[in-house]
């Protein structure tokens, strides 16, 4: 038995064919495996990256689902072809539960005598292929020992017959892996089903993406939102609590071992509490790296005091981390308007806009080339005030000599296009306003721009830890901002002592 099951190589739900092959090849060593199969996604349903050689090479699949004894024919190698362009990645295929068309062989026979790497994988290539790797994902991990603490704590609350605990950890130290683990050990000791809970779509499947690692070729998993109903095989389900809200009346209480909550500081909203208060698991877990609230509530009423804390501090003196380089840079802003603007009540978007010049903008480019020239391999991200400037920002940058790329404002292709560009070094920088704070994992990032004023602790946070993650050959993190923003900060908001505190 496997993931890859008869059920789904019947090929009656196109969409669990899709994310099996990307757990697939995931399971079979390619990396930054992203599924885009959705309405727009121009040929391709997933991109991958997979070393090849001593170099990375960009993958683009496209996944057919067909019953009855259907065959796919040249039709689909013509769409993965097209998205082998718009993508531009350099491998591509064509998965299927069933099998190919001689006309499709042939296709595929002529691109490759035509230089192009094509392959055709049929289902039962597919099973072959998964066959050939051991049931354990070759990205499982050991755990490092703070990790190991925070799991030993959760097992240890339960064996003390308390029924829910939560930890707190910073963006970068793994709190999806202390989760994936704590599954990993409940179902070794008997539990057979798991709920994770989140608030929106692309946090969900790139959590059932991270839980991958920890589950058996055996395990399982499956999705629901967009109104789909919660389904209830073994092994982990994930899916969003605006769906599950609405099928309350048909889930058993009791339907889930173990319920986890992801970004659980968004637990106190009506429908999720209501989603959480239904169920009886034998487990709810909740887990943040953002644990603060604007109301002043605090999510302990819901899960218990944390069983752990461990901040950005803390992971950057244990060496978890990556060491911080404070960069602040001057420009021609009439500072005397700073004190006026700390007695109004203004919003971020008034700050920006009163604050915000084009020249102040090309001295953040000429200072941005400078930190980039002291580094050998620079990945910046860039977090702009609003989509106009970031698309002009990109512009800036891209004419500093800078391969740059503006992702607010695009369509969810071409903006996982542009995250595999950056993956794979054909982009240097990206741009964007609030798009890359969360749900995204890039730790080869080594410099941060703050182009934006925020008065909120979470948000800042969250795009700080965007560069916090270690990687080879990275030790340290660049972070510039403008001398207007430190002040803003001194002067109107509380995130002087974010450091410090988080």
């Amino acid at each position: 038995m496997s993931f890859l099951s008869d059920e789904i190589l019947k090929g009656t739900d196109w969409q669990a064919l899709e994310r099996a092959v990307t757990r697939l090849i995931s399971h079979c060593g390619w990396r930054n495996v992203i599924p885009i199969g959705r309405t727009g996604d121009k040929g391709g349903d997933i991109l991958a990256v997979r070393p090849t050689n001593g170099s990375l090479r960009t993958w683009v699949v496209q996944v057919k689902a067909v019953t009855g004894g259907t065959y796919v024919g040249i039709g689909a190698v013509a769409e993965a072809i097209s998205a082998l362009s718009t993508y531009g990645a350099q491998s591509a295929a064509v998965a299927t539960n069933g099998e190919f068309t001689k006309s499709a062989y042939m296709r595929r026979d002529e691109l490759v005598k035509a230089g192009y790497d094509f392959r055709l994988w049929n289902g039962r290539f597919l099973r072959e292929l998964l066959a050939k790797w051991p049931a354990q994902h070759p990205e499982r991990k050991n755990l490092r020992p703070y990790q190991t603490q925070v799991v030993d704590s959760i097992i240890s609350v339960m064996q003390r017959g308390r029924d829910r605990a939560h930890y707190i950890m910073a963006t970068g130290l793994g709190k999806t892996v202390v989760a994936g683990e704590v599954v990993r050990r409940l179902f070794d000791s008997g539990c057979k089903t798991a709920l994770v809970l989140c608030h929106n779509q692309d946090l969900a499947l790139q959590l059932e993406r991270a839980f991958w690692p920890h589950l058996n070729s055996s395990e399982r998993t499956s999705i629901f939102f967009e109104g789909s109903p919660p389904h209830r095989p073994e092994g982990v389900t994930f899916g969003l609590y605006q769906t599950m809200q609405g099928y309350l009346s048909s889930v058993d209480a009791c339907q889930y071992d173990i319920v986890i909550v992801d970004e659980s500081h968004h637990a106190l909203a009506s429908g999720f509490l209501a989603c959480i208060q239904h169920m009886t698991p034998r487990l709810l877990l909740g887990m943040t790296a953002t644990p603060w609230r604007g109301d002043g509530d605090s999510i302990d009423r819901v899960f218990g005091p944390p069983v752990s804390r461990n901040s950005h501090v803390d992971g950057m003196a244990m060496g978890y981390l990556a060491e911080v380089d404070y960069r602040i840079f001057c420009d021609n802003i009439n500072w005397a308007e700073i004190p006026h603007l700390a007695s109004k009540s203004f919003s971020i978007r008034d700050l920006n806009k009163r604050l915000f010049l084009p020249q102040r903008d090309d001295a953040a480019v000429k200072q941005i080339s400078n930190v980039m020239r002291q580094n050998a391999k620079p990945k910046l991200i860039v977090f702009s005030p609003s989509v106009t400037h970031a698309e002009r920002f990109a512009g800036l940058l891209g004419s500093a000599g800078i391969p740059s790329k503006c992702v607010s404002g695009l369509d969810r292709p071409l903006r996982q296009k542009a995250l595999m560009d950056f993956a794979s070094d054909r982009l240097t920088a990206l741009v964007g306003v609030d798009v890359l704070n969360e749900g995204i994992d890039l730790p080869d990032v080594n410099v941060l721009v703050f182009m934006r004023a925020t008065h909120s602790r979470r948000i800042f946070v969250q795009q700080l830890g965007r560069g916090l993650r270690l990687a080879n050959g990275k030790s340290k993190v660049v972070l510039v901002r403008d001398f207007w923003i430190h002040l803003i900060f001194i002067y109107i908001g509380p995130s002087r002592e974010i450091l410090s505190k988080s």
